[in-house]
Parts: C-alpha cells; structure tokens; sequence
C-alpha cells in the first residue's frame, strides 16, 4: 500500500536549502574587512538562527526513510537507490569541483593516475568544494540504516522508542561537548583521516538522524504534538533564552577581536556545539511549525518553496558555483548598497539561479539529469 505523501517535507526541505545558501552568502559577504561590531553582531546573531539547516536536512532524511521503510527493507534494492540517486551525483560533482578549482587557481595538469588519486580522495573526504563535507556526513546513514531500524522500531511502545531518543540525545551532547573542547583527539598519523575530519563524522549527527526517524513513525502524533500552544511558547522562551547567551557571546568577541572578527564570532554558531544543538532542537520544533502551516498554503511563494524542496538535493550541489560567481558581482559593483542589501539580492539571485540550472539539467531527456542531480 502507498504512504500518504508528508506535505511538510517538501516544504521543509526548501527551507533547509534556503538556509544553508544563506549560511553560504554570510560567510562571503560579512568576512569583508572593515565591518563595525554592530554589523558583525547583527549578522553572526541571524547566522545562529539559522544554523539548523544541515541539522533539518538529516532529520528530513531520517523522517523519510523511517515513515517509508517501516517494514522489512530490501537492503540490495535500497542501497542501489541511493547509490543512483544521491552516491552517483555527489561523485560527479565532486569530479566537476575539482576540474573548476583547479581551473580558477590556475593547477598545473598532473598525470591521469595523480588525478584519480586526488578525486578518490576528494570523495572521501567532501574536500571538492566547501559544502561536499555534507555528502561524507549523511551517506553513512543510508549504509547503517537497517542498523538505526534496530534502534527504534514501530514494533515496540513509543515510550521505549522515546527513550532510546532521549539516550542517543545525551551521547550525542557528551560527544559534542567533548569534541568542542579540543578532548577528542589522537597523534597517531595513521588516524588521522579519522580524527581531521571529526566534524563530517556521522556519529556527531546522529541524534537528528534517530529524532527524524522517531517522528516518521509516529508522524500524525508529532504533528498533534507540535500543535500544542504550550509547546510552541514553551519552545519561544528556551530559544530566546539561548540565543540571549549567544548574542552575548558574540558582543564580547566583535567587541574585543580586530583580526577576522567574524571568523570568531561565526564559530560560536557552530553547529557542534552544547547550546547550540539545544537551540538547534527548539528551531527544528519551530520550523517544523511553520511548515506545516506554510504547506496548508497554495499561494506562489508556497509554490516556489515547494519547487525549492522538490529540487533541493541538485541544487544544494550547484549552489556553490553559482554563488561564487553571483557574491563576486554583488561584492564589486554593488558595494555602496552595503552588506546587508547585498546579502538580500545574493539569496535572491543564487537560489533562484541554482534552482533554474538544477530544473534545467533534470529535465533532459537522457538519463544525464538524473546523474547530475538526482532524483
């Protein structure tokens, strides 16, 4: 039997990939030298508000497949599926981003072995492009999910489900807490594939990836659930609470830091990190929230998120080399507009172009739109 379609996901994906270009735009725009504090605290505050992109995109993935695959999976058919739709065209970009990167800084060509070399280990460690890290992170979960379907199952009472949630919640705080303070470490150069990269590690991520998987299969009581009033005040008070600390923070950073300030004060918003996973938890509650009553809407700028969320793996792909192109003209012609205009018309033109491309590609008739951007 067909599961009903969750009409929140597609627009929870849309904004997901709007928040992550956004997040993009910011780091290249207010890394400029000469910002006041004010502006800087202004926009790694707004920075920390939307810091629960990569974080609602896992929990999107754990939603899906939970609701979807609540029974025996086919573990053969299911990871040729993803293998096809997402493996493949992380690989081809990881290709492309390669090939650009060395185009721009002007690499000398080395032989075809050397180059494979190179591409096998860009592919490892989503180190093609900036925003490739995600694709190391999320395809482990696709490999252990028959794994994470041991953990909670629609088998058992919800309460013992919601017990395995709150325990992986507190690991997953602990690991945080110790990877934020530097005590998650090893000397050993053989380790060192493991121990650089901690942060596109998927154990650090994995708590999103289970709280989706519980609302999968519990999702018409989810939503009775964040529907609460209670719920949602409740949810208000905590995140302005934790955002108070972290605008305080980041004053006595921009207040106190000449070099690179926004490099200092971005990284208080890091997304692994104790406070704000917490934040990031109240926000997934929140945008939840406003999902669902932006998917009870037909109106056009419903619509766009949709086609945004509809499209949002390839264009999340494209995105980085359209915004390279699209922050370099905003950044020299429309300097006297200031940062905050040129953040605005940077979004504006970068989602919408990366959406047009990924359309684009997607509706050629070959199978190449799939294997550029997915399905």
């Amino acid at each position: 039997m067909k599961k009903a379609k969750l009409e929140e996901i597609e627009i929870l994906r849309g904004i997901a990939f709007l928040a992550v270009v956004f997040q993009h735009i910011i780091a290249g725009i207010f890394y400029q030298p000469g910002l006041s504090p004010l502006t800087l605290n202004v926009a790694t505050t707004f920075l920390g508000l939307i810091r629960f992109a990569v974080p609602l995109f896992v929990f999107i993935t754990g939603v899906v497949l939970f609701y979807n695959y609540d029974a025996k999976v086919n573990y053969k058919d299911f990871l040729f599926k993803r293998f096809k739709h997402v493996t493949v065209p992380y690989l081809v970009w990881t290709v492309f981003y390669y090939a650009w990167v060395g185009f721009l800084s002007g690499m000398e060509a080395t032989s075809t072995q050397n180059q494979l070399l190179d591409i096998i280990q860009l592919a490892f460690t989503g180190k093609a492009a900036y925003h490739l890290w995600f694709m190391v992170m999320i395809i482990p979960f696709y490999l252990l999910f028959p794994f994470f379907k041991l953990l909670i199952s629609k088998n058992r009472k919800w309460m013992i489900n919601l017990v395995v949630v709150t325990t992986i919640f507190v690991i997953n705080l602990f690991l945080v807490y110790a990877l934020s303070k530097g005590m998650i470490t090893n000397n050993n150069p053989n380790l060192g594939f493991i121990f650089n990269y901690l942060d596109r590690n998927f154990l650090f991520w994995v708590f999103y990836f289970i709280l989706g998987g519980f609302v999968g299969l519990y999702y018409d009581h989810w939503k009775i659930f964040v529907r609460k009033t209670w719920v949602r005040v409740l949810s208000l008070l905590l995140l302005g609470i934790c955002m108070y600390d972290i605008c305080s923070k980041i004053v006595r950073i921009n207040n106190g830091v000449t070099d690179n300030p926004y490099l200092f004060s971005a990284n208080v918003t890091a997304p692994l990190k104790p406070l704000m996973m917490i934040t990031i938890l109240l926000l997934l509650l929140l945008v939840f929230v406003l999902a669902e009553k932006i998917a009870a809407n037909r109106s056009y700028s419903a619509n766009l998120l949709r086609s945004f969320g509809k499209y949002s793996f390839g264009a999340y792909l494209i995105h980085v080399f359209v915004l390279k192109i699209v922050n370099n003209l905003v950044i020299s012609y429309l300097s006297v507009l200031g940062v905050f205009m040129q953040t605005v018309i940077s979004l504006v033109l970068c989602s919408l172009l990366s959406l047009i491309l990924c359309i684009a590609i997607s509706r050629t008739k070959s199978s190449v739109g799939e294997v550029l951007v997915g399905r």
